[in-house]
């Protein structure tokens, strides 16, 4: 019998032009996925989309007939190759995404929460997204969700006060979570209780530092250093960024323009806390204010080799406040930071501009692409981290990218 199936087999072959019997298994060959961006379009409503492109250094950025839309204001923050989009007034749902098999945006899952997610992070194996819950007035907890990246399901909600002075009437606002080894450093600013973000009390530099997993309802300790003042800024998540060995670095800005009220008398700087340890470095402190001739950080994330890229506020203007945010003022510069060395190198080819929200950034092979805005239009540019060398690349057909995520 089974000569007779060989036999038959061969005729099969000739007859057809096969080599075989047997089904050829076609390997589907692999798509070639392009960086997902964040578009915030101009006009009355300034929908923002997220969208893919393979080469951002040519032609233009649109969502023109593509890109899958977004409901109102969102914050962005990438957790491995899954991007969290977190509604902020118009809906209490935080989507997940990824890419499918062909390259194309999906949405994976989400979530809602009761009010408004505003400062995220995520754990060392890129499993798990952390997200809080920051009410604006009154003495409430400050709600930190766990949810599991792959299902995009909550794992667990820990109510904390992070810090409270009832006499005082201030309350904390966190501008990072970050989790090194068994810690979670939350530095935080001490605002007024009624929630007009006022800053009675800057002149410290804080953070509250929690057990981590097993984050409790209040922080093991609460460190400070007089040194320099509140650290990070309204609308960032990385006031605290973790070096290649370990070390955390946070940064304190202190301008008007960034919403300090009132302003500190300590100058914008940049604190370590030295792999291992949980309490400031006392022989650590980069004044940078000193290094830049009165400039302010605004912002900064790490870029590898004990580096990180940073807008500057080349000067702060009193009565501007919050102006940072806003589309008048034209004076952010973009520098390469050694925090090591604690030097500052101006990135050339980039303009003076202006910059509301960034997401943690995309680094990919020495290069850091961010969105930069004039008064006159929106570019984006490829920043060469090792010649502090800045890439005029794409227009930008709207307001600005919120940021660049490489999900594949």
């Amino acid at each position: 019998m089974s000569n007779l199936n060989s036999f038959f087999c061969l005729l099969l072959s000739i007859s057809l032009g096969f080599v075989a019997c047997e089904q050829k298994v076609v390997t589907p060959q692999p798509v070639e996925a392009g960086i997902t961006y964040a578009l915030k379009t101009t006009g009355t409503d300034e929908t923002e989309f997220l969208l893919n492109k393979t080469d951002l250094m040519q032609g233009e950025l649109s969502a023109v007939n593509s890109g899958v839309e977004q409901t109102g204001w969102r914050f962005y923050y990438p957790v491995g190759k899954t991007l969290f989009a977190s509604g902020y007034s118009d809906d209490n749902q935080c989507a997940a995404y990824a890419l499918d098999e062909n390259g194309s945006l999906i949405k994976k899952g989400e979530f809602i929460f009761d009010n408004a997610l505003e400062m995220f992070g995520a754990s060392s194996d890129e499993e798990t997204l952390l997200a809080m819950e920051i009410p604006r007035a009154g003495f409430q907890n400050r709600r930190l969700y766990f949810i599991d990246v792959n299902t995009v399901g909550v794992k667990k909600i820990v109510g904390t006060k992070i810090f409270e002075s009832i006499p005082d009437s201030l309350v904390a606002w966190p501008t990072a979570l970050k989790v090194r080894g068994n810690h979670l450093f939350v530095p935080f600013h001490k605002l007024d209780v009624q929630g007009n973000f006022s800053t009675p009390q800057p002149n410290e530099a804080l953070i509250a530092v929690y057990d981590y997993p097993n984050v409790g309802t209040s922080p093991t300790k609460i460190i400070s250093d007089s040194r320099t003042c509140h650290i990070g800024v309204n609308g960032a998540t990385e006031g605290l960024i973790e070096a290649d060995n370990g070390d955390l670095y946070s940064f304190s800005c202190g301008a008007i323009m960034a919403g300090f009220s009132v302003a500190p008398t300590k100058p914008s700087g940049i604190l370590r806390i030295k792999a291992g340890e949980t309490d400031f470095d006392p022989n650590y402190f980069f004044d940078i204010e000193a290094a830049t001739n009165g400039g302010k950080l605004f912002w900064f994330d790490y870029v590898g080799n004990n580096k990180a890229i940073a807008r500057i506020l080349t000067s702060d203007n009193p009565a501007a406040p919050w102006a940072a945010y806003g589309r008048d003022i034209f004076n952010q510069k973009l520098v390469i930071i050694d925090l090591a060395n604690q030097t500052i190198t101006d990135v050339t080819n980039v303009p003076l501009h202006a910059k509301r929200y960034t997401s943690p950034i995309l680094v990919e092979e020495g290069k850091v692409y961010v969105s930069i805005e004039t008064a006159n239009d929106a570019y984006v540019y490829q920043v060469d981290i090792a010649s502090a060398v800045g890439t005029k690349g794409a227009k930008i057909v709207g307001k600005t990218i919120k940021g660049f995520y490489k999900l594949y």
